[in-house]
């Protein structure tokens, strides 16, 4: 019984002295509860921005570990069709993306850098593109990439995630 009466007592002392308060500055009560709901807004939008932050870093995680690994972070290996000559992203086009590996039919994996994806891109690659590239093998212009590149079978998730981690960290 004591707990189930602290708590209104607090109330009231709390309010008390905002009434205090607020006559001596001559504010009213109502303006000290706008400004309590206010915080407590302010608290209740912090939490989903929290989850937020707490899934986007579980998405580049997991695209990190896709790039340089070929294996998903609840550990599937990650395949091709036709099997892939490489085990993941990173053996092609480096860990930094910047490519430049040499294959026999005379390919050159590409650089997968911002710059050289967006800023000298005509169009520019956006998410749903690189997308697009990595699961079919179509480039940001329509036209087919060279065989060499493999068509990636990632679940929806997966995808995303690879894509994103390429788009916004390899500089």
């Amino acid at each position: 019984m004591k707990r189930y009466f602290a708590v209104p007592a607090a109330l009231l002392l709390a309010v008390a002295t905002s009434a205090c308060s607020s006559h001596a500055t001559g504010s009213t009560a109502a303006s000290s509860a706008a400004g309590a709901a206010s915080a407590t807004a302010t608290a209740a939008a912090a939490a989903p921005a929290k989850t937020a932050q707490s899934a986007n870093a579980a998405a580049l995680a997991n695209g990190r570990a896709i790039y340089l690994t070929g294996i998903d972070a609840s550990g599937t290996h990650i395949a091709a069709k036709p099997p892939a000559q490489r085990p993941s992203c990173a053996a092609c086009h480096m860990p930094t993306g910047a490519g430049g590996v040499h294959f026999p039919d005379g390919a050159v994996s590409a650089d997968l850098r911002h710059a050289a994806l967006v800023t000298h891109q005509k169009p520019p690659y956006t998410l749903a593109l690189l997308e697009r590239a990595v699961s079919t093998g179509i480039d940001n212009d329509g036209d087919k990439l060279d065989p060499v590149m493999p068509r990636w079978v990632l679940s929806q998730r997966d995808l995303h995630d690879v894509a994103y981690y390429v788009l916004t960290q390899l500089k």
